[in-house]
């Protein structure tokens, strides 16, 4: 569609550059998200309250997660019926033990809710935090996802985390409570269990 004015002819092609900047956007946060959680972490060994003799462990643990999420006024988009949807999804964590009551905590999370509602919504986490007596986790960190109801382009969020990981034989039962906060009020909230191994 071409229209004329002041400027000249004016071609529609303006939004479908749009279209395509925004889908490249999405496409480019995607790759720089698998690339981070591929990547390993390392501590410094000269890092305060270390010790260059003594020999820093990390432990790993994965496993599956699923939940509910409470996504606040989604329903007033037209992707989705209601705020309620079911998750699932994947998380590793890597704990640096600090040889007492106190660990640092490192965390990856991968999740899909709306699948009831046949919509597939994706986000992603990474956070950073202390597991204190290897159960009591408390993280924070960044959320990222592709959709956002408020139609702003509001894909990154902070996350926060609190959480307990219970022992069960040769695996771990963890179950989490999670908050995503939003600016325009369209926050999430999660309540997650699974298991690790």
């Amino acid at each position: 569609m071409k229209t004329a004015g002041r400027h000249g002819i004016q071609v529609s092609h303006f939004y479908t550059i749009e279209l395509v900047e925004r889908t490249m956007f999405k496409k480019i946060l995607l790759y720089m998200l698998c690339f981070g959680l591929s990547t390993p972490v390392f501590a410094d060994d000269h890092a305060v309250g270390g010790d260059v003799s003594s020999n820093t462990e990390w432990t790993n643990r994965k496993g599956m997660r699923f939940g509910y999420n409470y996504a606040n006024k989604s329903d007033e988009s037209d992707r989705l019926e209601s705020p309620h949807m079911f998750a699932i999804g994947f998380e590793t964590q890597q704990t640096m033990s600090g040889d007492s009551w106190l660990d640092i905590l490192f965390i990856q999370n991968l999740t899909i809710s709306g699948l009831e509602q046949s919509v597939m919504i994706p986000s992603a986490n990474i956070a950073v935090g202390f597991e204190i007596q290897d159960a009591l986790q408390l993280a924070v960190g960044a959320n990222i996802t592709i959709y956002d109801p408020s139609e702003e382009d509001h894909y990154f969020h902070l996350v926060t985390a609190i959480g307990w990981t219970q022992a069960a034989g040769i695996f771990s039962v963890p179950v989490h409570l999670i908050f995503v906060p939003d600016v325009n009020d369209y926050y999430r909230l999660a309540v997650t269990t699974g298991v690790n191994w």
